[in-house]
């Protein structure tokens, strides 16, 4: 198992476990199959194409629709809520979660393999689906309000009372006349724009609450990813760490 530096892909002399040859990477088994094993290297390439996908997902279309909105030629179906699932996004983030949603799947799949790999519990890869969950949790929660507080916003008003007055007063010491308060100007008022109905605000809401969730519960598993299942050593033999770099001492005794 000696491999002299440049060996197994001259473009990256520092892979010398030929294990990691990216060549031989199989992306759909690494994907999709997860009932095999995957490589530290080959499980690293996997999982940074699917994190930068989704951000790339997100990020374009959000920055192209703010701009257009600026400028004021961003129509209303960008924003137009559309039901995916068992959620409801504004149509910009569809391709997002779509794409989020089956990466959840092939997160899950890839971690498999690679604990597999690595001789350690198969069953931690279910800590990736933990962002998700609670995400979605979030998310019910956040529509709820919002929902509550659109109707308790648009609730007819309460009829008012008048009260008798008090014995020794007349209507008038009772009820003094109302002055008139002065308004404020703060500027000149912009266009008013069109009022959010009900579905809009839960959707809105919903996803207010449910994305820092998702987003932070999602860095506490990329760092976990990072930190410890991409440096598990190869077949589980060695030490913990980065990179294919294997010594002449651990090529020589198999590792």
């Amino acid at each position: 198992m000696d491999t002299p530096i440049g060996e197994i892909d001259p473009h990256r002399p520092w892979i010398r476990d030929v294990r990691d040859d990216p060549g031989a990477m199989n992306w759909a088994e690494t994907l999709l199959n997860p009932l095999g094993e995957t490589s530290k290297l080959h499980f690293s390439r996997a999982w940074t194409f699917m994190f930068l996908s989704r951000i790339a997902l997100y990020l374009v279309p959000s920055l192209v629709v703010a701009v257009l909105g600026i400028s004021g030629l961003a129509p209303e179906i960008f924003s137009a809520p559309v039901n995916f699932v068992i959620v409801t996004v504004p149509a910009v983030l569809v391709p997002f979660a779509l794409f989020t949603v089956l990466t959840e799947f092939t997160s899950f799949v890839a971690h498999t393999r690679r604990l597999a790999n690595a001789a350690r519990p198969t069953w931690l890869a279910v800590i990736v689906l933990i962002p998700l969950t609670l995400g979605l949790i979030a998310y019910g929660a956040g529509t709820q309000m919002g929902a509550a507080q659109h109707r308790q916003m648009n609730a007819p008003p309460a009829e008012k009372t008048e009260e008798a007055p008090k014995s020794g007063e007349t209507a008038a010491e009772a009820k003094p006349e109302d002055k008139p308060k002065s308004k404020q100007r703060r500027g000149p008022p912009g266009p008013p724009g069109p009022p959010q109905s009900e579905r809009q605000m839960a959707v809105s809401t919903g996803l207010g609450l449910a994305l820092p969730v998702w987003a932070l519960a999602s860095l506490g598993v990329m760092i976990w990813t990072l930190a410890f299942v991409a440096r598990l050593p190869n077949g589980g033999q060695g030490p913990l760490r980065t990179g294919s770099d294997l010594t002449p001492e651990e090529l020589a005794g198999g590792y």
